[in-house]
């Protein structure tokens, strides 16, 4: 059989199951045990026998499951069908001296009828299954099995109007969260550097303010970025100088501080900057940090 999509795209199945969404499931056998495709209704154009051409009358071809001579079939049916019946108005005691009398012919063919349509539905089930399946690790070989073409919207890609997020995508939202949260960080810090000196200036009371001792130039408070807070927690690690900070890995900085690598690079970087300036510089540079002049 061939299905034709609305691209004009073609391509062969050996069966098919229309759904109610107005779509098909394809599949490799006429029994439909086994699931290769599935076609979305708005891409679908037909599914034709490979016997018949697009604009070719259906009438005298088969039944559009590849099944010729489909008339004469329905009426092969048709006269079984009042043999089933007579069979269950009559007994089972009754239908079994038939049988026996006929050579259990008819009773053969009637279990070879209830067999295929047991082997039909099950096989509907399984290929209801493998429309979900299909989504996942055999989707490329399903694309290669059905020939469906991979530009159409919907057979294998998200359709018109979904959203994939990406790997970039999501790691770009990633980076904009640490940002904030480093921004939160950084503003917490310079409060708790605020009210440190509030603290500081209430204790002086009457006599007046009182220069601040000046502030050893490898002290990490001197690195933009660094106050009470984070040297602390460098302090704590082992980390009290600009050397030590200079010296020590990404890793430990982001573990002793408890901040993003994003941060710990800037820290790095300024120290660098800072550990080439001149000696005096350094100094005057600690001494603008605690305000002596």
């Amino acid at each position: 059989m061939k299905v034709y999509l609305t691209d004009g795209t073609s391509f062969e199945c050996g069966g098919y199951k229309a759904l109610d969404s107005g779509g098909v499931v394809l599949t490799a056998d006429k029994k439909r045990k086994r699931v290769v495709g599935y076609v979305p209704g708005d891409a679908l154009v037909y599914v034709l026998p490979d016997d018949v051409e697009p604009g070719d009358s259906l009438a005298d071809e088969g039944d559009g499951n590849g099944n010729e001579d489909g008339d004469r079939d329905g009426d092969d049916d048709t006269g079984d069908a009042p043999d089933e019946s007579d069979d269950e108005a009559r007994g089972p005691d009754d239908a079994n001296g038939e049988n026996d009398a006929n050579g259990n012919g008819d009773a053969n063919e009637a279990d070879e009828s209830e067999t295929e349509v047991d082997a039909d539905e099950s096989g509907d089930e399984a290929g209801d299954g493998g429309v979900a399946d299909s989504d996942g690790d055999g989707s490329a070989q399903t694309i290669v099995e059905a020939g469906v073409d991979p530009g159409v919207p919907g057979v294998t890609g998200a359709a018109d109007g979904e959203t994939e997020h990406t790997h970039a995508d999501l790691v770009e939202r990633l980076g904009a969260v640490e940002s904030r949260v480093d921004g939160l960080d950084g503003r917490v810090d310079a409060m708790t550097e605020q009210l440190a000196a509030v603290v500081s200036a209430g204790d002086l009371g009457a006599e007046g303010a009182v220069t601040e001792e000046a502030r050893d130039p490898e002290d990490p408070r001197n690195i933009r970025g660094i106050g009470e807070a984070y040297a602390t927690r460098l302090r704590a690690a082992g980390i009290d100088t600009v050397s030590a900070l200079r010296e020590a890995s990404d890793e430990e900085l982001a573990a002793a501080a408890d901040v993003s690598a994003r941060r710990v690079a800037d820290w790095k970087r300024r120290a660098e900057r800072y550990a080439e300036r001149p000696a005096s510089d350094r100094d005057d540079a600690a001494d603008d940090a605690t305000g002596v002049e």
